[in-house]
């Protein structure tokens, strides 16, 4: 079984009763104990999208609000409205009688979509400027053998040279170095679907570890995606940014492209650095 069909495997509903599913969530997807955020995305995005009657999630905000346990799991859908050219509903997964996280999106078909296309945003400038055998796999086995999560092992991830922050000495870790992450990601083969990119809005580490090094936990509160169009590739490229660390929470932005050019994925999280002070204030 190749990586996307594993992906796929792993994205396996069943269906209880009317709107209602149950999960065993696959450790190949894990952090640690606890499913990857970006896989219960792709889960959630999965059951909203299996009962609306459009296709595409097109927009979706995910709240994390508790740790999930490695255990099956229930997501209830509700439908929030259905008109000819769109639907929406939100999805909640519970644990233990516990709502722990919810998943709302409005669903489209892009193959009916019609309209003016313009102001296209371009790869970046990054993307030029180094080679791609330069870039490094996604490993800190460097910092600690078998520290390397489960979930990133399921795809192919290629980090930019100046973005991977385990292989630096403590000295070039802070001030020159931006809080950015940029990537190839690849599962595989078949070329990314809609759950893929809802995976991929979360995949890399937090961009504020290539400022600062590593800084523990640093969860993420809430997710809000736009997929755009579906990549033509079954390479894309990924690029992370933050700025503006406020009482310890930052938002990172993330843009994703196939290697054709086009921007096929969008998504903003809220996120914080975990005892904010005492972890950065002596590196200031």
């Amino acid at each position: 079984m190749n990586q996307f069909e594993r992906f796929q495997e792993a994205l396996k509903l069943k269906s209880t009763e009317n709107n209602k599913f149950t999960v065993n969530p696959d450790t190949n997807y894990f952090v640690g104990n606890t499913p990857h955020g970006g896989y219960l995305m792709a889960l959630m995005h999965k059951a909203l999208t299996t009962i609306l009657p459009h296709s595409t999630a097109i927009s979706s905000s995910v709240q994390y609000l508790d740790r999930i346990d490695a255990a099956p799991f229930e997501l209830d859908v509700e439908i929030f409205k259905i008109s000819r050219g769109s639907s929406s509903g939100i999805v909640r997964l519970k644990q233990e009688n516990k709502t722990c996280t919810t998943f709302t999106g409005t669903c489209s078909d892009f193959e009916h979509m019609k309209g003016y296309d313009d102001l296209q945003k371009p790869l970046p400038d990054i993307f030029n400027q180094s080679d791609k055998k330069d870039y490094v796999k996604m490993n800190y086995d460097k910092i600690s053998k078998g520290f390397t999560p489960a979930f990133i092992q399921q795809l192919e991830c290629l980090i930019h040279p100046d973005h991977a922050w385990w292989n630096r000495g403590s000295e070039s870790q802070i001030r020159n170095n931006e809080a950015r992450c940029s990537a190839f990601l690849e599962m595989e083969g078949g070329t990314p679907d809609q759950f893929c990119l809802s995976f991929y809005s979360d995949i890399l580490p937090p961009v504020v570890s290539n400022k600062y090094g590593p800084l523990g936990w640093i969860p993420t509160i809430t997710l809000t995606t736009h997929i755009r169009q579906m990549p033509s590739t079954s390479e894309v490229y990924a690029d992370f940014k933050a700025s503006d660390i406020n009482k310890g929470y930052f938002e990172q932005d993330c843009n994703i492209w196939d290697l054709n050019g086009n921007l096929v994925a969008s998504s903003r999280q809220l996120t914080r650095i975990l005892k904010s002070e005492e972890k950065l204030s002596n590196n200031l």
